[in-house]
Order: structure tokens, then sequence, then C-alpha cells
């Protein structure tokens, strides 16, 4: 998958260098910033957060700066970061369905394998587990479905009732009494 390219342009309407974009990528290097106060830090945001997004908030991922500045809480781990956001609606609505569409190809390829690979192989894709629920369930009722349109329709026997009224129909000719329902 591309990564789009940052022109000249991006940089100038920004007022950026390389490097204090990065940052606002990836995070301090080796713990220094090159920003000399956090309020700088926090303008370099404001000016470039459009960019940085642009560049590097996709495909369910996000940039240093967005943990730093838009998210409550501490970053979660590479591996489970996509179905984070993808839990917590931030992400915008393409890159949610383009995920899910990724996710959906992960979750169909697990199938024939066993209980543990198949848990192993979504925890591997990070598929969220509500999404795993929805599309087994799914999937068991489509079974379902084809298994019932494979029967045959059973066959009904001579004489034999095919609602409560007709039960009532036959007991009554029998001699039977059938208590009838009180209308209120």
């Amino acid at each position: 998958m591309a990564r789009p390219i940052a022109h000249d342009s991006d940089i100038d309407s920004c007022g950026l260098t390389y490097t204090e974009l990065m940052e606002l990528w990836l995070g301090p290097r080796h713990g220094a910033s090159v920003f000399d106060t956090p309020e700088q830090l926090r303008e370099a945001w404001a000016s470039g957060r459009a960019v940085v997004m642009r560049l590097w908030g996709s495909h369910g991922r996000r940039p240093a700066g967005f943990y730093e500045f838009e998210w409550e809480g501490s970053r979660p781990p590479y591996d489970r970061e996509r179905s984070t956001l993808w839990r917590a609606d931030v992400l915008a609505v393409e890159e949610r369905s383009e995920l899910e569409l990724e996710w959906r190809v992960a979750f169909d390829a697990a199938k024939g394998k066993s209980a543990r690979e198949r848990r192993e192989h979504f925890e591997f894709h990070d598929i969220p587990p509500e999404l795993i629920e929805r599309w087994k369930a799914k999937r068991r009722r489509r079974n379902c479905s084809e298994t019932a349109a494979k029967l045959p329709a059973p066959e009904k026997a001579p004489g034999a009732a095919s609602s409560v009224e007709g039960k009532a129909e036959e007991m009554h000719d029998s001699g039977a009494s059938v208590a009838q329902p009180a209308d209120h």
C-alpha cells in the first residue's frame, strides 16, 4: 500500500521542516525533541496536523502527534492500534470500511483451521472480537438456511391437523372437550 508523497508545497504551507514533521509522525528521536517547549510542539501540531494526518494518519494508524494531542489515555500497542481506533470510532468512514473489508478477508481465510489456529489468525490480523462474533453469527444463519433448503419438506400424514384449530376440530369430532380461549 503506497503512502502519499510529501510535496514541497505541503511543507511550505504548514511552515514546518521535515525534521519537525518527522517528530509529529514518530515522536521525539531518542527522547530529545526538536522543539524547545511543549507550547512549540503544540503550535507545530496545530500548523502541521493536516499534512501529518494526510501522510501518516491512514489505514487505521495514527501519528505520534495525534496520540499526544487528540487521544485520551496511552497510545495503544502497534499490534492493537487499528482495532482500538476502530472501536473508539475515530476513523473516517472510508478508512473504517477499508479495515472491515481487510478483516473480513482475513476472517474468511481462517475457515477450515482449528479453533486455536483461527484464534491466532484473528489476533495476528487484529480483528475486533465484535466483528468476529457478528460474522460467525451471520455464517451460522447462512449455513442453517442452506441446510434447511436442502432438506426435503416433511410429509403430512393423511388427516393430520396443520393448526391448533384443526386439532380442536378433530377433538370436537371425537367427542373430547376442548377449552376455548375466553374473549375479554
